[in-house]
């Protein structure tokens, strides 16, 4: 569950790259719950997070929500497909408590690839940083147990999953809140 940090960041560019970057950068923050994106809307931004966590998630024909994804501080976060592609996110992005931002728009990232082909190259490493992220969540869905991806979770964030409510993890993990319960009591013992 390696992610790549803002603050990382400026060590792989040069002065004059994260120079020209900087005044791009808008800082924002969200209170609990508050949404990023919403289903239908078209993704203009691309975040890092500078503290907090997001959510990702999508509802089910029955209205229920399903969680796949919860990213955590130091994080790029954005509805990738949507901030792709210009179409409609098929996915909504909260925020799960107080959340910080740096934000960087759509319009911004074009004009800089543009530009020069060293931001090309640039946000190119980010996108596939990002989609060997999501791969990896992908495959612990299929590899591991739940209680195996509770403890992974538990292993790289643990000043976070005690406060993600029960009902989100769950749902992240693809099981019920009672069976998270007795993941968490299997886990503390």
């Amino acid at each position: 569950m390696k992610q790549k940090s803002f603050s990382a960041l400026s060590n792989v560019m040069n002065q004059e790259l994260w120079h020209t970057l900087l005044p791009l950068l808008h800082e924002e923050v969200l209170d609990n719950k508050e949404m990023l994106i919403r289903e239908g809307e078209i993704a203009d931004k691309i975040v890092w997070i500078r503290a907090g966590v997001l959510r990702s998630y999508f509802l089910l024909e029955d209205g229920q929500e399903r969680t796949y994804c919860i990213t955590f501080d130091e994080s790029m976060m954005t509805a990738m497909t949507s901030f792709i592609s210009k179409q409609p996110s098929k996915e909504n992005i909260q925020s799960i408590g107080k959340t910080e931002l740096y934000v960087l728009y759509k319009a911004d990232v074009d004009k800089l690839c543009e530009n020069n082909i060293v931001w090309t190259i640039f946000f190119k490493q980010l996108l596939e940083e990002q989609f060997m992220e999501l791969e990896e969540k992908l495959f612990d869905i299929q590899r591991l147990e739940a209680k195996e991806r509770y403890l992974k979770l538990l292993q790289h964030y643990p000043q976070y999953i005690q406060r993600i409510p029960g009902i989100y993890l769950a749902s992240f993990l693809n099981i019920t809140p009672r069976h998270l319960s007795r993941i968490r009591k299997e886990a503390h013992l």
